[in-house]
């Protein structure tokens, strides 16, 4: 990864420049719809400062996903000075999940328990 990049043109470039996928591959998955030929213009037009066309945001997004290359993020931040992130390690991801689910599932256990309770009791008569 780069320290410095010119300007997005330059950080797109590098994100795909450094995945080790051809270009054209590229160009094939960012715009599926068009011809290989039409679409590795489009992207060469996206790549540069003087093309007329431009990548989205979900697009940059899908380039750097697909690429897994992610100097246009650094890129982003170095402009508006805010400090590179650390990527998130999928283990780590992971295990906050399982701990949403194991919460939320107790949460569920607990309120049948006392929808149970309640029905014992003869508070409520049918529950939609």
């Amino acid at each position: 990864m780069k320290l410095f990049y010119d300007d997005e043109f330059d950080a797109i470039a590098t994100a795909i420049g450094d995945s080790g996928k051809p270009f054209k591959d590229v160009a094939a998955f960012m715009f599926p719809d068009m011809k290989q030929e039409s679409a590795y213009a489009r992207l060469k037009d996206c790549c540069s400062p003087t093309g007329t066309q431009r990548l989205t945001f979900g697009q940059v997004i899908r380039l750097m996903d697909f690429c897994n290359a992610y100097d246009p993020l650094m890129h982003a931040c170095d402009e508006t000075l805010h400090a590179r992130p650390d990527r998130k390690a999928p283990e780590d991801e992971a295990v906050k999940l399982v701990e949403v689910i194991e919460t939320a599932t107790s949460t569920v256990e607990r309120a049948l328990k006392a929808l149970d309770h309640l029905k014992n009791r003869g508070g409520i008569r049918a529950v939609a």
